[in-house]
């Protein structure tokens, strides 16, 4: 009997096992598609809390994961400087007023939350050179390709910085978030001066929409940078920031495009 029972459980486990390998063979499964591993920093860590204020308190702060297209070179025939947010020490002379030239804005490889950025600001009328012209000022700005240990350990950074989920690879893109025509980019900047290199926050927003032309046009553009810190500076930078001709670390500026952005070649 208990021979029986042993054999009965025998093929009661062999049968359980064809089963399987039956359903193994007609049903093939497929294997999981790849994860990736990159993750968008969240802009409410990675971003200064103060400049992220600012652009709630105006309502342009656009939250989303489906961000429009906005690949393309953009103009704003005019600027106007509409906040500047000092810190207390700040000595900066700067006072909210118009902008009076065109402002070039070029934005490119949009993929997956990523995207490029470049700023011109063209002195007198553009010429045959397109978008890098000869006659640019305050137009070098560069997406930080390092670590920059230096900032990641200042107390001005945001926390982020100082814990386990900053990896160096953040300080190289520009990320944009958002949800059917309205965007908000932001990143970190090294703008190029002749007497120094400084570190600023950047924060970007606008609605994508089309003129009468068919044009791509972004509407409510606003503009917004909070000064981190300066390299390659020493007295000279020191001297100019007492006497309130560049900003001190802290201090922003919002600058707002009174008419739509619209898309074109610019002679690029």
């Amino acid at each position: 009997m208990k021979q029986k029972t042993i054999i009965t459980t025998f093929i009661l486990i062999l049968s359980i096992g064809l089963l399987a390998s039956c359903k193994k063979e007609n049903h093939p499964s497929t294997p999981d598609p790849p994860v990736s591993t990159y993750q968008i920093p969240p802009i409410d860590e990675y971003m200064p809390e103060r400049l992220l204020h600012l652009f709630d308190s105006l309502n342009v702060l656009h939250r989303g994961d489906e961000p429009p297209i906005i690949n393309g070179n953009f103009m704003a025939e005019s600027m106007y400087l509409c906040i500047v947010d000092k810190v207390p020490e700040s000595s900066y002379m700067m006072l909210p007023g118009p902008m009076n030239s065109n402002h070039y804005y070029e934005f490119k490889e949009q993929k997956d939350g990523l995207l490029g950025v470049a700023f011109k600001c063209p002195i007198g009328i553009p010429g045959e050179n397109g978008f890098l012209e000869q006659f640019d000022t305050d137009s070098s700005y560069f997406i930080i390709k390092d670590s920059l240990t230096l900032f990641t350990n200042d107390p001005i950074a945001p926390a982020y910085f100082k814990s386990n989920k900053f990896i160096p690879e953040d300080l190289s893109h520009a990320y944009i978030i958002g949800n059917g025509r309205y965007f908000t980019l932001y990143f970190y900047e090294i703008h190029d001066t002749s007497q120094s290199l400084p570190l600023n926050a950047v924060v970007i927003s606008g609605k994508t929409s089309t003129n009468e032309e068919g044009k791509t046009i972004i509407e409510d553009f606003w503009w917004g940078i909070e000064t981190m810190k300066y390299y390659n500076g020493g007295i000279v930078t020191n001297m100019l920031i007492q006497h309130g001709n560049i900003p001190t670390p802290g201090d922003i500026i919002i600058r707002q495009s009174p008419d739509a952005l619209v898309e074109g070649c610019y002679g690029n």
